[in-house]
C-alpha cells in the first residue's frame, strides 16, 4: 500500500454494510484462488477491478469539499456527503462495472481471437479509461491521470512532434483496442499482479497489526534501541523498518510509529525538524527492507521472471547499511546535543515483550511466510497461508476461549481486512490498472526505446552522465506519485537504456525502485516528510533536508551495487563480510561528515576528508583501505585538536 491523496467518506448505515459486504466477497475471492485455483489473468483481473472500482466510487466523493458542503440537490444528485455516495456516484459505479462484466462473461473469446472486435467493444473500452482515470483522481490526486492522459494525446498525435520523440501516431480504434482488448493492455502485469499477488500482502499487514503485532514491533524497537544513545531516535529507526517491510507505506508508516516516537525525541531533546526527518527517513526505508518490501518489488520480481526469494535476498545489505547510517545520523546529532538513552519508566520489561504468547502472534505468521518464501512456493500462496496462521493463532491465543471472546476477536480480524480494502486495496487496484495503461501506451509508442537511446549517448560521454540521468528520471517520476507507480513507469522508460549499457538486469531494477522510494524524501513534493514535519510542528523544508542528509546512503548506494554486485549478495562470502564491514564503518564516516560532528564539531577539512573517506571505502576491495586512510586523516585532525586557518577552525 501506498499514501493516499483524497479524503475518503466516512460510511454509514446501509452504505458501510454495502462496502462491507464487497470486502466479504473480494477477501474470500482473494484467500480462495490463491490456495486453490488460478485464474486466467484476465479474468482475475477483471474481478478484482470491478470489487476496487465499486470500493472506490463509493468511497471516494467527487469534491472532498463539495461533500462537506454542499445542500439539497447538489448534495443528493452530484456530490453526496461525508457519510453516504450521491446519484452521481452510483451511476459512475455501474458505468464503470459495465467493461469488467462483460470482460467476465467474454475474455475467452477475446483472448482466443486476437485482432477480431466488434465497435461496441471499444466504446466499452472507452468507458473504463474514464472509469480508472476518475477513480485514480478521486482516491490519488490528479498527478497520474495528467501522466496517463499524457500518453494517450501522445500515442494520438505522435506525428505531430517533431524531432526524436515523434513516431507516426496511432488511431483512437486502434489505441482503445491495445488497451480494452489486448492482455498487454489494461489487463497486462500491473493488473494481474495486484489482483493475484500484491492483495494478499495489502490485506497481511493490517490484519497482523490488529491482532496485536504493533506492539510487539514496537516493544522489541525500545528494547533494541532504548538504551542506544539518543535512544528514542533509535527507537523510530527499528520500529519503522520494522512497521515498513509490512505497511509498504511510508506515509502510514510515519502517521503510526510517528505518533509515539516524534513526541518522545522531542521530549527528550532533538529538534522538532529533526524527528520529523528520522520517522520520515526510516519509514522511507521501509519499502526497501526485507522480508516484505513495497509492492514494486514483487513486480520486479515478476518482470526480471525469477523469485520474490532473489530480489529480497540481493536487498538485505543495501537495506542494513542503509539502516544503520540512519542510525549513525541520529547517534551523531544525540551526541552533539547531549542525549542520552531513554527512561527507564518508558522501557517496556523484558519478560513480558518474550512472553511466548505475545512473541507467537508475530513470529508463527512471519516465519510461515518465510519458510514459505524460501520453499519457491508462489508468493500469493504464501502470503494466504500466512494470513491463514495469522487467524488461527490469535483465535486461539489472543484471549479467552469463550464464545464471546472468540467472536470479539472475529470483530479484530474483520476490522483488519476492512481497514486493509477500503483505505489501501481498492485505491491502489485502480491505480495500478490506471498505470498499466500508461504502461502500453509506452510500449505501443516506443518512447521507452526513445529515452533509451538518449541515455546511452550520454552514456558514450560517461557512464555516470547515464546513471546520473536515470536517477533523476526515478526522482522527478516519484514526485506527486506513489512509489510503485514511479517506479513502474521508470522501469519501462530506463530499463530498455541500461540492459543496452550492459549492466546488470537486477541491479538496474533495484537502482531505478531505491529513486523511486527515496523521491518521497526529495523536494517539491515530498509527501513522507510532509506527514512527518506536520507531526513534528516542524518547518517541512528543514525537516525536508535534514531527512536527505540522514538518508545520504540511499542515494549512493545503488551507484555502487550497480557495477559491486558483492553488495546484492553476488560474491564469495569473504568478499560479501569485508563489504558489509567497511561498508558500516564508511556510513559512521559519511553521516559524520553530513551532519558535521562525530564526538565534537568538526572542522570544515575535516569534514570533508571524513566524507570523502566514508564515500571511497563504499567501492570496496583496496578503495576500502584507501578511503580509511584518507577518513582516518581526518578523525586524527579532530583527535588532536589540529586546526587551520580558514578551513580548519572548529566551532565552539
Amino acid at each position: 500500500p501506498e499514501e493516499k491523496g483524497s479524503a475518503m467518506r466516512d460510511l454509514r448505515g446501509f452504505w458501510k454494510f454495502a462496502v462491507g459486504v464487497l470486502i466479504a466477497l473480494w477477501s474470500a475471492f482473494l484467500l480462495f484462488t490463491a490456495l486453490t485455483v488460478a485464474l486466467h489473468p484476465v479474468l482475475q483481473g477483471s474481478i478484482s477491478l470491478s470489487f476496487g472500482l465499486a470500493i472506490v466510487f463509493l468511497a471516494y466523493p467527487l469534491s472532498p469539499g463539495r461533500s462537506k458542503t454542499a445542500r439539497g440537490a447538489g448534495r443528493v444528485l452530484i456530490f453526496g456527503s461525508e457519510n453516504a455516495p450521491s446519484v452521481l456516484d452510483l451511476f459512475l459505479l455501474a458505468l464503470s462495472l459495465a467493461p469488467c462484466l462483460y470482460i467476465m462473461y467474454a475474455w475467452e473469446e477475446i483472448v482466443r481471437n486476437p485482432g477480431q472486435y466488434e465497435m461496441y467493444q471499444l466504446y466499452i473500452g472507452g468507458v473504463l479509461i474514464l472509469a480508472l482515470l476518475e477513480g485514480t483522481r478521486r482516491s490519488l490526486g490528479i498527478v497520474i491521470p495528467l501522466l496517463v492522459a499524457g500518453f494517450l494525446l501522445y500515442a494520438l498525435f505522435g506525428e505531430s512532434i517533431p524531432g526524436r520523440f515523434g513516431h507516426g501516431g496511432f488511431g483512437l480504434e486502434e489505441i482503445l483496442y491495445q488497451i480494452y482488448l489486448m492482455t498487454e493492455g489494461v489487463w497486462g502485469l500491473l493488473t494481474d499482479m495486484t489482483s493475484r499477488l500484491i492483495a494478499l500482502f495489502v490485506i497481511f499487514g493490517p490484519v497482523l497489526f490488529a491482532t496485536g503485532v504493533g506492539k510487539t514491533f514496537m516493544d522489541l524497537a525500545k528494547l533494541g534501541g532504548g538504551r542506544i544513545r539518543g535512544g528514542p531516535g533509535h527507537v523510530a529507526v527499528i520500529a519503522s523498518s520494522f512497521f515498513g517491510m509490512l505497511s509498504g507505506s511510508a506515509v502510514a508508516n510515519v502517521a503510526t510509529t510517528g505518533a509515539f516516537t516524534i513526541p518522545t525525541m522531542k521530549r527528550m531533546g532533538f529538534p522538532p525538524s529533526f524527528a520529523g526527518a528520522v520517522e520520515a527517513t526510516a519509514s522511507s526505508g521501509g519499502q526497501i527492507m526485507p522480508p516484505i518490501m513495497g509492492a514494486g518489488a514483487f513486480i520486479m520480481a515478476e518482470f526480471l521472471n525469477i523469485p520474490y526469494l532473489t530480489v529480497m535476498v540481493a536487498a538485505i545489505i543495501p537495506a542494513i547499511i542503509f539502516y544503520f547510517g540512519v542510525g549513525a545520523g541520529v547517534y551523531v546529532e544525540a551526541c552533539r546535543y547531549g542525549l542520552g538513552t531513554m527512561p527507564p519508566e518508558m522501557m517496556p520489561k523484558i519478560r513480558e515483550v518474550l512472553h511466548p504468547r505475545q512473541l507467537m502472534v508475530f513470529v508463527l505468521p512471519v516465519g510461515t511466510l518465510l519458510v514459505l518464501l524460501v520453499m519457491l512456493l508462489p508468493p500469493q500462496m504464501c502470503a494466504a497461508w500466512a494470513l491463514v496462521v495469522t487467524m488461527g493463532v490469535f483465535l486461539l491465543t489472543g484471549g479467552p476461549l469463550s464464545g464471546r471472546g472468540i467472536v470479539e476477536r472475529i470483530k479484530i480480524i474483520w476490522e483488519g481486512y476492512f481497514r486493509a480494502i477500503l483505505t489501501a486495496l481498492a485505491w491502489l487496484m485502480v491505480m495500478m490498472s490506471c498505470v498499466q495503461v500508461a504502461v502500453s501506451l509506452i510500449s505501443l509508442t516506443g518512447f521507452g526505446v526513445k529515452v533509451s537511446q538518449l541515455i546511452i549517448e550520454l552514456a558514450g560521454t560517461h557512464i555516470s552522465l547515464a546513471l546520473g540521468a536515470a536517477m533523476l528520471t526515478a526522482l522527478i517520476l516519484g514526485m506527486g506519485m506513489t512509489t510503485t507507480a514511479a517506479y513502474v513507469i521508470a522501469a519501462a522508460v530506463l530499463i530498455p537504456a541500461m540492459a543496452g549499457l550492459k549492466l546488470p538486469l537486477l541491479a538496474s531494477h533495484l537502482f531505478v525502485f531505491y529513486f523511486a522510494v527515496f523521491s518521497g524524501l526529495t523536494p517539491p513534493v515530498c509527501i513522507a516528510v510532509y506527514t512527518g514535519a506536520a507531526i513534528a510542528e516542524a518547518n517541512w523544508l528543514s525537516t525536508a533536508w535534514i531527512a536527505i542528509r540522514l538518508a545520504v546512503s540511499a542515494f549512493v548506494l545503488p551507484f555502487y551495487f550497480m557495477f559491486n554486485t558483492a553488495y546484492l549478495m553476488q560474491g564469495t562470502a569473504l568478499e560479501i563480510i569485508l563489504l558489509v564491514i567497511g561498508g558500516l564503518v564508511a556510513m559512521l564516516f559519511i553521516q559524520g561528515g553530513v551532519m558535521g560532528y562525530l564526538v565534537k564539531h568538526l572542522t570544515q577539512i575535516e569534514r570533508v576528508l571524513i566524507f570523502i573517506g566514508g564515500i571511497v571505502m563504499l567501492a570496496g576491495g583496496r578503495w576500502a583501505l584507501i578511503g580509511l586512510a584518507i577518513g582516518g586523516i581526518g578523525y586524527l585532525l579532530m583527535h588532536f585538536d589540529i586546526q587551520i586557518p580558514v578551513i580548519g577552525i572548529r566551532r565552539t
